[in-house]
């Protein structure tokens, strides 16, 4: 596993072009060590069109500028976070969207057919 270290943080990279081959128990390995002590990771060579990518982050971006900047800004969360405070809240929960067992993201407003 490779660390690319950011600022003081170190972050597993995963070389998903390993999954397809002699070294794939080893990625796996990786892949839930990551998991395991990490809780995220990057993923390197996963095999999604570039293009895919950057449309999908340009609708994100622009969807959170339009409709959700303004609304996590006013949060309890950011707000204790601003003032030096911390919170037991999770970001998704902040934006009162869940997926387990049943998703709400059809009722989510201003989510485009297209950003789904």
């Amino acid at each position: 596993m490779v660390l690319i270290k950011e600022r003081e943080m170190e972050i597993p990279v995963i070389e998903f072009g390993e999954l397809d081959g002699e070294n794939r128990s080893k990625t796996m390995a990786l892949l839930d060590h990551a998991c395991d002590k990490w809780g995220f990771f990057m993923v390197d060579n996963h095999g999604i069109d570039k293009e895919l990518m950057e449309k999908v982050k340009k609708m994100i971006n622009s969807h959170y500028e339009e409709h959700l900047k303004e609304k996590c800004y006013q949060s309890a969360m950011v707000k204790a976070l601003t003032e030096g405070k911390t919170s037991d809240a999770d970001w998704e929960s902040s934006f009162f969207i869940s997926h387990k067992p049943t998703s709400n993201i059809c009722e989510i407003p201003n989510n485009s057919e297209e950003l789904r």
